[in-house]
């Protein structure tokens, strides 16, 4: 039931979110557990539900070593999420690409990446009629920046 009130009627029925509403839009939700626990397959059957399109995300299809090319393609992803709302942006592993900040062994890359998408994603909880979530899978939930963490209204 609480699946049901966090995701999948927000992008189902925003109509019910709009205002000053009690009813507050999750615009960010946290899978985590052991390797092979079923998060990709239940992620992608909540999408299914919902009725969102499901765009699926890992550190390799985000991560290059040209300059500025991984945060253009942090933007396009939230980009398309927006054109073919409503959506579900699955992260798997997010702690490959959002993993804590560390001044000495972090590359600039990867802090670039993290910035595009923490500004992209306070886009989204500004805005609670836009009909994105991103909904993220990881092992390891402690190795996540905690800014990233603050943004996953549900785990």
């Amino acid at each position: 039931e609480s699946l049901q009130e966090a995701i999948i009627l927000p992008l189902r029925r925003p109509d019910l979110f709009k205002g000053d509403g009690v009813l507050k839009p999750c615009k960010g939700v946290l899978l985590f557990g052991p390797p092979g626990t079923g998060k990709t397959m239940f992620a992608k059957a909540i999408a299914n539900e919902a009725g969102a399109s499901f765009i699926n995300v890992s550190s390799s299809t985000i991560t290059t070593k040209s300059f500025g090319e991984s945060e253009q393609k942090v933007r396009a992803l939230f980009s398309l999420a927006a054109k073919v709302s409503p959506t579900i942006i699955f992260i798997d592993e997010v702690d490959s690409i959002l993993e804590k900040r560390s001044t000495e062994s972090e590359h600039d890359v990867m802090r670039r990446i993290k910035n595009e998408f923490m500004s992209h994603w306070d886009g989204l909880l500004s805005k609670p009629d836009d009909k994105i979530i991103v909904l993220a899978a990881t092992n390891r939930p402690f190795d996540l920046d905690e800014a990233i963490i603050r943004r996953f209204q549900c785990r």
